[in-house]
């Protein structure tokens, strides 16, 4: 697959996409090589202020091709079972790591992107790219689509901003109950989380139309006083939590990355961080085989194979945290394997390992 005849189409224009397009430009790829939506110059409130977690793998990842905006580092994450003794904790420092990941808002990192790329363009402009036939078309954004397999964990995600009586110091929190996952990520703020409270769709709807003290009572009663006293300053928006795997494309010349191949529960917020890794493979493998003879869908064949082992364990994983918790049976031996679990740093380790760099590469 020469360089002369490859052209890559993204068909997106978020972080997943911009960043394909920048692992590409770092392997040798010039923008004339690269057609890429066009990137909005504003976002709409909702998507500029909504919170974004990149583990550290990506976060170390973006800052090879952008200049990131400040974050919040996560120095820690606590693990804990509402109503049962089950709890770990997961440090930065027991991995000799600057942090588990990062928390930002989607405006920053989009702009961080979008600025990288232009500069990327304004150093080669992107001669032919859209009009040229291309070798390959990668889907970058959007969701998998109605030929995928579905399924549903009959939740929704309620998402709202914070403000803490005490400081977490670089603390996030993910707290299993016996109706979904509720977490709490550090923001660039101080003093600020984000809240992604996860329940039925009738618990989730009601909490919504509550006013802010019975919602913040109620928040308080479920999540424990680790931070003080807890007030709402958002609006509260909900998400119903559906797990879509894409169906494989059947032509060679076609293929999905990031939500567009899987949207997942954002327990363990794995998400973003599984399409990242998706477009930094996918370049990596074009940048080796760029200048090679072989043909386009042995190109692909080996990304599905390289990509099949984290894609399977993430989503096997995530589908797993998202509801054992909520049988009652099971959250018994989980509860056990939580308060082991804090008494044996390897494995300890081991899954803090697997938040900042990826479930496969713990």
């Amino acid at each position: 697959m020469s360089s002369d005849r490859q052209v890559v189409r993204i068909e997106g224009r978020g972080p997943v996409a911009m960043a394909l397009a920048l692992f590409l430009s770092r392997q040798g790829f010039d923008a004339a090589s690269i057609s890429i939506d066009p990137i909005p110059a504003e976002l709409p409130p909702w998507l500029e202020s909504r919170s974004i977690a990149l583990s550290l793998g990506s976060w170390q990842l973006l800052s090879r091709v952008a200049t990131l905006a400040p974050a919040a580092p996560i120095l820690r994450v606590e693990v804990s079972l509402r109503g049962r003794a089950g709890r770990t904790r997961m440090h930065a420092a027991d991995l000799r790591a600057p942090a588990l990941g990062y928390v930002l808002r989607y405006g920053p990192l989009h702009r961080a992107l979008a600025a990288a790329w232009a500069a990327r363009q304004r150093s080669a402009p992107p001669a032919d790219a859209d009009e040229a036939t291309p070798t390959l078309t990668v889907i970058a954004d959007g969701e998998p689509g109605t030929a995928s397999k579905v399924r549903d964990f009959d939740q929704t995600a309620l998402l709202a901003e914070l403000v803490v009586d005490r400081d977490g110091h670089g603390a996030a929190f993910e707290r299993f109950t016996d109706e979904g996952p509720l977490a709490l990520l550090p923001l660039p703020q101080a003093r600020r989380y984000a809240l992604v409270w996860c329940a039925r769709p009738d618990e989730a709807a009601r909490r919504a139309a509550l006013d802010a003290p019975a919602f913040e009572a109620e928040l308080l009663a479920m999540f424990g006083g680790a931070l003080g006293a807890l007030r709402l300053d958002s609006d509260r928006v909900l998400t119903p939590l559906q797990r879509r795997l894409r169906a494989a494309d059947v032509d060679p010349r076609r293929l999905a990355i990031g939500n567009a191949a899987q949207a997942l529960h954002p327990v363990a917020g794995q998400g973003l961080n599984l399409g990242l890794r998706d477009a930094f493979e996918l370049a990596a493998l074009l940048g080796e085989l760029r200048a090679s003879d072989r043909r386009l869908d042995e190109v692909t064949a080996r990304f599905a194979r390289a990509r099949r082992a984290d894609r399977g364990l993430t989503v096997a994983v995530t589908d797993t945290l998202a509801q054992a918790f909520t049988f009652p049976a099971i959250a018994r031996l989980e509860s056990l394997a939580l308060g082991a679990l804090d008494l044996a740093a390897p494995a300890r380790n081991a899954l803090a390992a697997s938040l900042a760099f990826g479930l496969r590469n713990a």
